[in-house]
């Protein structure tokens, strides 16, 4: 009977070929510092994995949208922070007109000055963006919100009262715009009844008891206007806290997954050397074992 037989070397090759395999997985595995490395491994456990990492990616979205929406909200809250105190001094400033100690000149002179804080004011409600784009405008953001009518010379909103709204969680969106148009009035009366009364307070024609009960509307107007944006700064503000609250909330979720994938994944390294040492030793043995029975023949028997 032959030793040396064509089966013998077939099943030592097989046998030293599939620990080499078992090496290179394990040093693999080592060296990439993961049970896992392609989903045969542990089908269940990929499966698990692969579902966790869509999950981080779509989080990851909404962790760039609630950037990017913070970022135009800080914007906005600062332009209204800006009108509210606009709208405080023009405030204080009528009251300080509503005087009948004041003469036409001095009147001449407060309608100077609120001409002024006015242009001051529309200035800071027509303000855009880093990006050229114009904050209060609805979803029309590239038409100057604010402006007057060729026609009537009047105020009017050129803008729309449509809303953009991003998504910052799973079924949860959030307006990314502000409607500052709505707290001057549906047709903008606040500005259009103030620059009536400065043109009456700088005619030097007009007594101040001619448009004193306009002076006196004008200030509880101007009065209901300032709580009015004074509420939707508190609303910019309320929005920002939501998302930092949804913020944390992803970042906490984000690092619960990654902590289970690498659970999932994750080697058990000494258990993984023993391993290696095992079948590098089994390879050596049976590569031994393979030289000494292909070295016998009958002529060695003596």
């Amino acid at each position: 009977m032959r030793i040396n037989s064509s089966s013998f070397t077939t099943t030592m090759l097989n046998s030293i070929n599939r620990n080499s395999a078992q090496m290179n997985r394990l040093m693999s595995q080592i060296s990439e510092q993961k049970r896992i490395l392609t989903p045969s491994d542990d089908p269940i456990a990929s499966t698990q994995i692969a579902q966790m990492r869509r999950e981080q990616a779509v989080m990851g979205q909404y962790q760039t949208n609630i950037d990017r929406l913070s970022h135009s909200l800080q914007q906005q809250e600062t332009m209204v922070d800006s009108t509210s105190t606009q709208l405080l001094n023009i405030l204080d400033k009528l009251r300080e007109a509503n005087n009948s100690a004041n003469s036409q000149a001095d009147m001449a002179g407060y309608s100077a000055e609120l001409t002024s804080m006015k242009e001051l004011l529309i200035e800071q409600m027509n303000g855009k963006d880093e990006s050229g784009r114009y904050l209060f405008a609805g979803t029309q953001t590239n038409q100057k919100p604010f402006v007057r009518d060729t026609a009537s010379g009047e105020w009017v909103y050129a803008g729309n009262h449509n809303s953009n709204n991003t998504p910052v969680g799973n079924g949860s969106e959030m307006r990314s715009n502000t409607d500052l148009s709505m707290s001057f009035g549906a047709n903008l009366e606040t500005l259009n009844d103030l620059e009536s009364l400065l043109a009456k307070m700088a005619d030097p024609t007009q007594s101040l008891d001619s448009y004193s009960d306009d002076l006196t509307a004008m200030l509880k107007q101007m009065q209901t206007t300032s709580d009015s944006v004074a509420a939707t700064l508190t609303d910019i503000g309320g929005r920002q806290n939501n998302l930092t609250l949804l913020q944390d909330a992803h970042t906490d979720m984000q690092i619960l997954n990654e902590e289970m994938v690498d659970n999932l994944q994750g080697l058990d390294f000494a258990k993984a050397i023993t391993d290696l040492s095992r079948y590098t030793t089994a390879t050596q043995a049976t590569f031994q074992t393979y030289q000494q029975i292909s070295n016998l023949s009958l002529f060695s028997i003596g």
